[in-house]
């Protein structure tokens, strides 16, 4: 029942009821003809009151009703707008290049990299690279990678191209081993998993194109090539093949038309020497470094690279420092923690460390000087004053001190 139904069924008892008590002819409180007495006179007067209040009553129920009843009708003549249909997102069209097509093999998808493939061979039709990638999509897998086969288990931190690179001596030929495998996404291979690999690398799949050596860059492949797959060894772990096969290219050309690559190396280089002060292998990230600064030559890359150099060296004396501080070697571990603070003067850590032993060195070599006065013993005392200036020379009570001792020792020595 709704709420014009319920304010029907209660107003009309209402009238039923307004009607019953009015004073009509015949009924109480209506007497034509006849004199009011009190009795009649009160009667009349309750009547009236009840009358009046069911007159208020009714008006305040049909207003309601009615009310009700149009604001239902509004709603119901009026109803929401329907939402608009979500126009279908629609996917980027990436940009047609090997790293990405490399990508696209990874996650399985051989036809987005065919197709991709066959776009890059267009402007390229001569690439190594290219044509590499695409026998790898359509040769049968029994002329890319011959058997007899053996078998191999993928480890900790391992890809396919990692294991490619070190069974097949080519890196690229991650896709060729995949499909061997039946593996369906190439770059989700769990640890554990057992591969079978060709008994010897040189099978028809490898010998048939140039394999992409580090050390010994195809003068055929292109710097934009060269950079796409050494970005994605550096993907798949190999960050050493990666720096190295930009390396040579950079021997080979370092010149104009150059600075993406070594834009592309020094940034490689920097993340892999954030990894190694990560495991505190300090003198393997200097070496890093300096393997980029040969070839890098005089560009806004080699600023950032000298700078990280100069911050492991004042790590590694700032390690240094805190060794012969242990050993109660104050001198010279004042000495390292100086210049660790020269040559990284944002490091806060060596600034405080050279202040700390600053203060030590003072306290020890001071009281030791001291204490030799005190006991008349003047050569201990001259020897840890002087051994204390040549370490801080602005140490101003040890120039008194060191001086009033030499006066002495000079009037002892008198005959």
């Amino acid at each position: 029942m709704n709420r014009c139904e319920i304010s029907e069924a209660v107003g009309l008892p209402i009238r039923w009821l307004v009607a019953a008590v009015s004073p009509v002819p015949g009924t109480v409180g209506f007497r034509p003809g006849h004199r009011d007495d009190a009795a009649c006179r009160a009667g009349r007067s309750a009547t009236v009151r009840a009358g009046r209040l069911l007159a208020v009553v009714v008006l305040l129920v049909s207003m309601f009703g009615t009310s009700g009843c149009e604001l239902l009708e509004t709603r119901e003549a009026d109803p929401l707008p329907a939402p608009a249909p979500a126009e279908p997102a629609t996917e980027p069209v990436p940009e047609a290049d090997i790293a990405t097509a490399m990508e696209y093999l990874e996650a399985g998808r051989g036809d987005a990299a065919r197709a991709m493939l066959a776009e890059l061979a267009e402007e390229a039709p001569g690439s190594t690279v290219l044509a590499s990638l695409m026998r790898q999509i359509d040769a049968p897998i029994e002329d890319l990678l011959p058997g007899p086969y053996r078998r191999v288990e993928v480890g900790a931190g391992e890809s396919l191209s990692l294991i490619a690179a070190r069974e097949l001596d080519d890196p690229l030929m991650f896709y060729a081993l995949a499909r061997l495998n039946g593996i369906a996404v190439p770059a989700q291979v769990p640890v554990g998993t057992v591969l079978k690999v060709p008994e010897t690398s040189r099978s028809a799949g490898i010998t048939a194109q140039p394999s992409l050596d580090a050390s010994e860059v195809p003068s055929r492949v292109t710097a934009p090539e060269i950079e796409s797959v050494a970005q994605y060894l550096a993907r798949s772990g190999q960050k050493d093949e990666a720096r190295a096969m930009l390396i040579a290219r950079l021997g080979e050309s370092a010149g104009a038309g150059a600075e993406s690559t070594r834009e592309l190396l020094t940034n490689l280089t920097l993340e892999q020497v954030t990894e190694m002060r990560a495991e505190g292998s300090l003198i393997r990230a200097l070496e890093v470094i300096e393997e980029a600064l040969e070839v890098v030559g005089a560009s806004v890359q080699r600023a950032a690279l000298t700078a990280t150099r100069r911050e492991i060296r004042s790590e590694m004396l700032r390690e240094n420092a805190l060794r012969l501080r242990e050993q109660g070697a104050l001198t010279e571990a004042y000495q390292a923690a100086q210049r660790a603070a020269s040559l990284d003067k944002a490091s806060d850590s060596a600034v405080l460390l050279a202040d700390d032993l600053r203060v030590e060195l003072i306290d020890y070599l001071h009281n030791e000087a001291l204490i030799a006065w005190r006991d008349r013993n003047v050569d201990l005392a001259i020897r840890s004053w002087e051994s204390l200036l040549e370490a801080v020379p602005d140490f101003e009570p040890a120039q008194v001190y060191l001086e009033r001792a030499r006066l002495l020792r000079e009037k002892l020595d008198e005959p």
